[in-house]
């Protein structure tokens, strides 16, 4: 198996044991002196003063596209690329989608030899890792009293040169009387209708004043949209918050108001789960929602009986679903269970795809196609030769006075024009020959998607979103359906059969 090995300084972690170039080689070399079966063609390193030039991850990445080799070794997936999210995206999605196979020392990871969760696992094991570095690294700035975000809440400043909030001295008595009056029960209105007559200019207003900066300014006035706004906002407790409102540290800046306080206002009393209660009660939503077609062409009317608070389907523009004149009436449980019968069977399918993918069912469809792909490779590289030869006459044709300026700019621009779709076509069958590669692997995003299936206790909106394009009904009488399924990932299916199940090799590896 042709392969090459990758290195680099760490110019983003600086910590004990940190592997030199010379030492990660030294532990390759070892590995490879165990492996025969490895030939190493290349190494590609990367060094500190490397980071704003092409790097060699960079090269080692188109290489890898093109299938100059088979497979990479690392190290450590830390020693991966200059920008590790992207490195480790990188190999992930490109590398590893094309057939490029990978093997990192320290953590024993050999995608020729692990399964395809395995795989995933790892990836996903690495991302939470790096992921919980840098919100390490955040949280304890913001512990620290830092504002990591540029923008700053009213009611604070920022003094130049410092990184930590203070309290905005002209406005902070009027907005701690807000908070005040608002703890103590006043309404929103009321509130606003207080700051308006004490001349206090909105959040807005006030910004652009004191910034100098062309800010859209809101009103004049004070709103109960506004004031919402603050009173919702957890960073006036003294925290670090997201633009979700969650709290990333506690203690950065002085408060407005303590926390318990703030998680008493009405506003943030879990009213809301309330108000949802209340529409569920009134209309549970439909999951299929948007999803959910008749034959006809017209997505399905969702109908919930007032009588016997039944949730049908039907469709109001299909004259065939018509029965005496009357609509004809699914129930929504029906097409529901009929819908993860069919995600289970696609499941099963899946189940059984990946099985014979692993015993190396497919090879020889993607022989083929690697043969027929290079044959029309070749053809379009001489077709390009042909290209490059005739310029040449055409310019001496030119020189020697025998075509005029004209004719030679034009035969230039036909000469150009059919050079640019050679290599349009070079680059289509190269894309897709890796497509096709990766259809008929365990790379292929519908046997990725299906085998994450977990089927829920019931079906969801979000369960819908992940894993289905479109639902297709026919409406029965008696109240009965037939359904066809549109898969998020159906193309991908779709290249799926040309798999000869009965085709297997057990002694290689897809």
């Amino acid at each position: 198996m042709k392969c090459v090995s990758y290195t680099r300084t760490l110019p983003w972690k600086n910590h004990q044991g940190e592997l030199t170039i010379a030492e990660q080689n030294q532990r390759i070399a070892a590995y490879l002196a165990e492996h025969k079966e490895l030939d190493l063609l290349k190494k590609y390193s990367d060094r500190k003063n490397d980071e704003k030039a092409r790097t060699a991850f960079d090269q080692m990445t188109d290489d890898g596209v093109e299938r100059k080799f088979d497979c990479i070794i690392l190290a450590s997936m830390y020693y991966c690329g200059p920008d590790f999210p992207a490195a480790r995206q990188a190999i992930k999605e490109t590398l590893y989608a094309a057939g490029i196979d990978l093997i990192v020392l320290d953590e024993g990871l050999d995608t020729r030899t692990a399964s395809r969760k395995e795989v995933e696992d790892y990836f996903e094991a690495k991302r939470c890792e790096m992921h919980a570095e840098i919100m390490f690294a955040w949280r304890r700035k913001q512990g620290a009293g830092f504002r990591l975000t540029s923008s700053v809440p009213f009611g604070y400043i920022r003094r130049n040169g410092e990184s930590n909030m203070i309290k905005d001295e002209e406005v902070a008595p009027y907005l701690s009387e807000a908070f005040s009056r608002y703890a103590s029960g006043q309404k929103m209105r009321d509130i606003a209708k207080w700051l308006n007559e004490q001349g206090v200019e909105p959040p807005m207003r006030h910004k652009k004043r004191i910034l100098g900066k062309s800010y859209d300014a809101e009103s004049d006035q004070w709103t109960t949209d506004m004031l919402r706004c603050l009173f919702r906002n957890p960073t006036y407790t003294g925290a670090a918050a997201n633009g979700s409102r969650q709290i990333i540290a506690e203690n950065c800046h002085e408060p407005y108001i303590t926390k318990e306080q703030f998680y008493a206002f009405p506003c943030n009393m879990r009213e809301g789960e309330n108000k949802i209660s209340i529409r569920k009660s009134y209309k549970k939503p439909n999951p299929l929602a948007k999803h959910i077609v008749c034959t006809c062409g017209y997505a399905l009317c969702w109908h919930k009986d007032k009588k016997t608070e039944e949730e049908l389907f039907y469709c109001r523009h299909c004259r065939a679903h018509k029965e005496n004149g009357k609509d004809l009436k699914v129930p929504s449980a029906t097409i529901y269970k009929k819908v993860m019968d069919a995600l289970e069977l696609e499941h099963l399918e899946e189940e059984k795809l990946a099985a014979a993918i692993q015993q190396g069912a497919g090879r020889k469809v993607i022989e083929a196609v690697r043969a027929e792909k290079s044959v029309q490779m070749k053809s379009v590289l001489a077709e390009l030769n042909m290209e490059q030869f005739r310029r040449v006459p055409l310019y001496e044709s030119y020189m020697a006075d025998e075509i005029t300026k004209e004719q030679y700019c034009a035969e230039l621009l036909d000469y150009e024009e059919a050079h640019r779709k050679l290599n349009e076509q070079l680059t289509e069958i190269m894309e897709d020959t890796l497509i096709w590669e990766r259809a008929l692997s365990l790379r292929n995003p519908w046997i990725q998607q299906m085998a994450q299936y977990k089927a829920p206790e019931e079906l969801d909106r979000n369960f819908v979103k992940k894993y289905i394009e479109q639902v297709t009904v026919t409406l029965l009488g008696n109240g009965q359906a037939e359904i066809s399924l549109t898969m998020k990932t159906d193309e991908w299916k779709k290249m799926l059969g040309q798999i000869e199940m009965g085709d297997t090799d057990d002694g290689k590896k897809e």
